[in-house]
């Protein structure tokens, strides 16, 4: 099957998969589910960071920075793609669950 430019599967955002998990009458609304699969909207209108004032295009250029990044050091420490893309999708999941304004991006655990 081809992939189109809006096909979002590719991403884990699937609108209308059967391995969704949502949860009906959740009292916080304005939350993501539990699940790892959001739609496009559901992320764009209630994630963390924008709860906490980053607006839509600011979060979108704090991805692809922390991708490109990866990307990068990953290319010069020459560990596989898989290896690469794995600590993106790791990323993205945490991303998803807090906020950019509360975890900066170029702050190391350890320190």
């Amino acid at each position: 099957m081809a992939m189109l430019p809006s096909d979002l599967s590719h991403h884990g955002i699937v609108e209308n998969s059967p391995y969704r998990i949502t949860k009906s009458g959740n009292k916080e609304a304005g939350k993501l589910s539990a699940s790892w699969y959001f739609s496009r909207k559901e992320i764009e209108e209630n994630s963390p960071s924008k709860r906490d004032g980053i607006d839509l295009k600011k979060e979108t250029y704090l991805r692809k920075s922390y991708c490109t990044y990866l990307q990068d050091l990953g290319m010069r420490l020459k560990v596989p793609q898989v290896t690469i893309a794995t600590s993106i999708v790791f990323c993205h999941r945490f991303y998803l669950r807090q906020s950019h304004a509360k975890n900066d991006r170029r702050v190391s655990v350890s320190q």
